[in-house]
């Protein structure tokens, strides 16, 4: 189909053909012939790279600009979330606003109300319904994106109440990658089904072992004995190749490796070009090692990294700078690498109990990363055979079908907390409406057993009761509790919840740093660390050291929850760290952790701790108690000692700038309101706009001359400076 015969505004067209697009993909004209326009619910499930996000495009502002009203396109991943704000923005053209949200799961947000496109993750926008956000009602769209996931573990039950909620208030256009059972999601969704294996670049599928590469189409090509060499010949080639590796320290190891063979291949420019790259990042542990294998122009990623630096190693990966990846399977879940090769080294994994087989729907989505449209006729998926036999491999991954997806309400965490949403948040009021809501979901389309449904939910409604979330009157109608109501906007596990109001009478009596961070690390909602096998002694005399400061008791040695607890101690310890001020570098070093991990740790502690004083607040709370809590949880936000609390209160000052200022002698609001300019400039990175932003906090001018005391001071600094070099 060729754009021009779109049966859409034509502006839309306009903008599509000045993005160079003449004519769409066959599926793409498939999915638009499908109904969808005219507002019917649409299933669309093609491989990677082959369109779909066009589509969902072409539906969105063709419908808000025939209707009005909103449309939200449901992401995964926060990452996703600023990829696909930056693409929607170019429709702000025609009059239409585009915003994205993500954090913050405790706010209405209702400046959303005045924008026409909302990105958000499944978690954010699960939150908005909780919170009952006035301009929700004008939803008339909801685009989820990977739809697939709804079969994850830890995120699937989110996706799916979503769009059990929307079923019948609003269109359902779901995007996936081919799934085994796609026909059962689009009868769920009583929704358009259109499927394909159509790619806009050819995919060529093989499997290597020891130095033979056996597509299947049967031909053979020869190679050095070693995986590696898979990767240089593309490079050689003047392509990219993304590596898929199954842990961590593999990634690093392999881009190291990688490094110092594809060093050579780089020309001089590329080279000092990689310089000024790796002069951008920070320095810590795990990017001393990204930086030895960004100067051989390959890049390692994985979770352990920060935001900023994963971000910026695919900005630089698109760009052709960086040649090679080499990364953990979460790339692969829907963040816009592509490539030329993609080489998966491992099929396998570790799961906490033994090494088990990459789900076929995983590896496909991984081989899905081939090949770039625009730049490549051809993409190559290799799966290297290490252990295995190739012919396995062959018949598993590259001939198999993707596993079927089930639904994940049946994990009961995810459970527990969606039904205490839809008595509290949502006006459920008695059981039979709960069954009735309950049989909308895809977990009753899989199951057509009501009988379990009943149980499972009466089992999780008990447990509501029993603990404070929720009542019921003399007709049997659901009340729900201040307790059970603020927990579900919260957004935390109601077992979590309970942890906290068990505490609270210990809280009060014993208010300390290491026992509500241990609370806090021993909940379903924080992501606590392992203790390793050498570490676990040193942890178990930690805890008995601080015994007394703990809310739990330490469990025996053969309780199946002892290795669980020393890693809720390591936790603690890492979180008593950072608010005492050790350097970021060292608590790296001393817990053997990645800066991603701590960054997650922070803001699931931040999250918890907001979490707890929330709800302390319900209980008649002791005032002394509430302002401990609060100053704690500024201490936990900025990572400092008691006596900076005031510094890190004012705008642009964190826990260096702070301790900096502190240091020199500014203690106090009121010292930096009376220090003369050129003394706060002369504090280490207390620079003129950070002086300038104290200034407007005050409400203060700033005096005539303060740029030149700047200038001076920048001058001494430099001139101290020199002299020192020389």
């Amino acid at each position: 189909m060729r754009v021009d015969e779109l049966p859409v505004d034509e502006r839309i067209k306009r903008i599509i053909r000045e993005r160079g697009i003449e004519e769409l993909y066959p599926p793409q004209a498939e999915a638009l012939m499908s109904g969808v326009l005219e507002g019917k619910n649409l299933v669309l499930a093609i491989p990677t790279a082959s369109g779909k996000t066009l589509v969902s495009e072409i539906v969105m502002v063709n419908k808000l600009l025939q209707e009005g009203g909103k449309a939200v396109y449901l992401v995964p991943l926060k990452a996703l979330a600023e990829e696909k704000y930056r693409e929607f923005k170019e429709w702000e053209v025609l009059g239409l606003r585009v915003a994205a949200t993500t954090g913050d799961y405790d706010s209405t947000d209702e400046w959303l109300g005045r924008y026409d496109v909302i990105i958000a993750t499944a978690e954010k926008f699960d939150s908005l319904l909780r919170h009952g956000s006035n301009w929700i009602e004008d939803v008339k769209l909801v685009v989820a994106d990977e739809v697939h996931l709804i079969g994850s573990y830890d995120r699937g039950a989110t996706l799916e109440m979503i769009l059990s909620h929307m079923l019948g208030k609003a269109q359902i256009l779901a995007l996936s990658a081919t799934v085994g059972n796609a026909e059962e999601l689009a009868e769920w969704l009583d929704a358009a089904l259109v499927m394909s294996d159509w790619r806009p670049v050819q995919l060529r599928k093989g499997v290597f072992h020891i130095g033979q590469l056996f597509w299947e189409d049967g031909k053979i090509d020869r190679y050095p004995e070693n995986w590696e060499s898979l990767a240089i010949d593309a490079v050689k080639k003047g392509k990219q190749a993304l590596v898929f590796v199954n842990t961590r320290r593999s990634a690093e190891k392999e881009a190291l490796s990688l490094s110092s063979k594809i060093a050579r291949l780089l020309t001089k420019p590329e080279t000092r070009q990689l310089d000024e790259l790796v002069s951008s990042i920070e320095d810590n542990p795990t990017t001393e090692k990204l930086k030895r294998a960004l100067r051989g122009g390959v890049a390692f990623h994985h979770a352990g990294l920060s935001r900023t630096e994963r971000t910026l190693i695919e900005d630089a990966f698109r760009s052709k700078l960086i040649k090679v990846i080499v990364a953990t399977p979460t790339l692969a879940a829907g963040v816009n690498t592509p490539a030329f090769r993609v080489i998966i080294r491992d099929t396998k994994r570790y799961a906490g109990f033994g090494w088990t087989d990459i789900p076929v729907l995983e590896i496909q989505q991984m081989m899905g990363r081939a090949g770039r449209p625009k730049y490549d006729k051809v993409g190559e998926a290799i799966i290297v055979a290490r252990t295995e036999e190739p012919r396995k491999l062959m018949e598993r991954y590259i001939h198999g079908k993707p596993e079927k997806l089930f639904s994940m309400l049946a994990n009961e965490q995810a459970f527990r907390s969606q039904v205490l949403a839809l008595v509290t948040n949502f006006g459920i009021g008695n059981f039979r409406e709960l069954v009735s809501f309950l049989e909308r979901t895809f977990y009753a389309h899989q199951r057509r057993d009501i009988a379990s449904l009943e149980y499972k939910a009466k089992n999780v409604v008990y447990f509501l009761i029993e603990n404070g979330f929720i009542d019921m009157d003399m007709n049997d109608r659901f009340m729900p509790l201040p307790f059970g109501k603020r927990t579900s906007q919260l957004y935390i596990d109601p077992f979590t919840a309970k942890k906290f109001k068990d505490a609270f009478p210990a809280i009060e009596n014993n208010p300390n740093p290491f026992g509500i961070f241990q609370l806090m690390a021993s909940t379903p909602d924080m992501a606590t660390l392992n203790a390793r096998r050498r570490e676990m002694e040193d942890y178990l005399d930690l805890a008995y050291e601080m015994e007394d400061k703990l809310y739990t008791n330490i469990p025996y040695y053969e309780d199946s929850r002892f290795q669980g607890f020393l890693g809720q101690i390591k936790t603690a310890k890492v979180l008593l760290d950072w608010i005492n001020e050790v350097p970021e570098t060292r608590i790296y070093e001393t817990y053997n952790i990645d800066p991603g991990d701590l960054y997650r740790i922070l803001e699931l502690a931040d999250w918890l701790m907001y979490s707890l004083i929330e709800l302390y607040r319900l209980f008649e709370p002791k005032e002394d108690v509430l302002d401990y809590l609060r100053d704690l949880h500024l201490r936990l936000r900025h990572g400092v000692r008691e006596e900076l609390l005031e510094l890190v209160k004012l705008p642009n000052i964190g826990r260096k700038r702070a301790r900096a200022l502190y240091n020199a002698g500014f203690r106090s609001q009121e010292d930096i309101m009376r220090a003369k300019v050129r003394d706060l400039l002369e504090v280490e990175g207390i620079g003129m706009k950070v002086v300038e932003g104290l200034f407007r906090h005050f409400g203060v001018e700033m005096p005539k001359g303060a740029k030149k005391d700047s200038k001076k001071s920048e001058k001494a600094r430099k001139g101290t400076l020199d002299a020192f070099l020389k």
